[in-house]
């Protein structure tokens, strides 16, 4: 088959056209960008509210406690149909809580939904320093089906509530705060968790009530008995029952409190406390026995005043120097 000049021309025009269509069509698939969300697109932002009405049930020791609260959600991206979030420090996963939706508006630039969320929660506690703790009491939250590179919270920051109008018996509520930040799990990409905080501290006075002032009662029960002479045996039997009582009536008394709380590697404040207890009910012990041993197996009754009296002095003075350095270097 031969071919003329001019066809020959004709098919090398068409091959240059086809060989630019082909480039062009490469060129433009490599430049489209990934249909892939979570890599080259910005992750869409829901605003948060919190309102909380209660916190009921506070059980520090255990880290449990019931909150009645209202949530209120604002976005912008058309995609996203509704809050679908999940309450993360649940006490149980299942019927942990129950929620009514009060308000929907999914139509127009600006979408919102408000609930109202009865919840019982969990948190985690520190007792070191019992019965003086302080700590926080938590709501966490994150979306139940995006990621944080589809969907970050973000505070809502004209509802911020910097003052609490309810009470929690026993306990001082300071201001809450809010907190946004990206949690892992070991199957794949974070997700965003807002978490809303509430601080609160244990009042002073009510723990020293409560706590601290019967083991100072069993102190001074047996104080008493360093007023009591040795000189009969019915005196020194009275001493002992105060002394030793007391010191029976402590341990029960420290182990009773114990029982309400967790086991910890390092002793809390009140331990520390209980151990100056200890050093001075064991100081009284101590002091009769050397009173009774100097008045009728040493018979030295002149060492019975000074025994008696500084013995007093010694048994106030090393529980606190103890006390003291306990609490600094343990």
């Amino acid at each position: 088959m031969r071919f003329s000049p001019r066809k020959i021309v004709i098919i090398l025009v068409f091959l240059a056209m086809a060989s630019q269509l082909l480039m062009f069509t490469v060129s433009a698939v490599e430049a489209s960008p990934s249909l892939d969300p979570a890599s080259n697109s910005t992750p869409s932002k829901m605003e948060v509210g919190v309102y909380v009405n209660s916190v009921d049930n506070l059980d520090y020791i255990k880290g449990t406690y019931d909150m009645d609260f209202y949530l209120h959600f604002r976005w912008t991206d058309p995609n996203i149909s509704t809050a679908h979030f999940e309450i993360m420090n649940g006490k149980t996963a299942i019927g942990s809580h129950s929620m009514d939706i009060l308000y929907n508006k999914t139509s127009g630039p600006v979408k919102e939904e408000w609930y109202r969320v009865r919840a019982e929660l969990k948190t985690d506690t520190d007792t070191t320093y019992f019965p003086f703790e302080k700590g926080t009491l938590q709501l966490e939250i994150e979306d139940a089906s995006n990621r944080a590179s589809q969907l970050i919270f973000a505070e809502l920051e004209e509802e911020r509530v910097n003052e609490i109008r309810f009470k929690i018996p026993g306990w001082k509520i300071g201001t809450p705060t809010s907190r946004v930040e990206n949690y892992s799990y070991p199957e794949g990409s974070p997700y965003s968790r807002f978490s809303y905080n509430i601080p609160i501290e244990n009042k002073g006075v009510d723990a020293i009530v409560q706590t601290l002032i019967p083991p100072l009662i069993f102190c001074f029960i047996a104080f008493l008995s360093f007023f009591i002479k040795v000189e009969h045996n019915e005196l020194v039997h009275l001493r002992y029952v105060l002394t030793t009582t007391m010191f029976i009536t402590a341990v029960m008394y420290h182990f009773t409190e114990l029982a309400a709380l967790p086991s910890f590697d390092v002793f809390n404040l009140f331990d520390k406390y209980m151990i100056a207890v200890y050093l001075f009910l064991a100081s009284t012990i101590i002091v009769t026995t050397l009173c009774y041993l100097a008045l009728w197996d040493w018979k030295r009754p002149g060492l019975v005043k000074p025994i008696n009296r500084y013995g007093m002095v010694i048994s106030i003075l090393v529980p606190v120097v103890s006390f003291c350095l306990l609490v600094t270097f343990m």
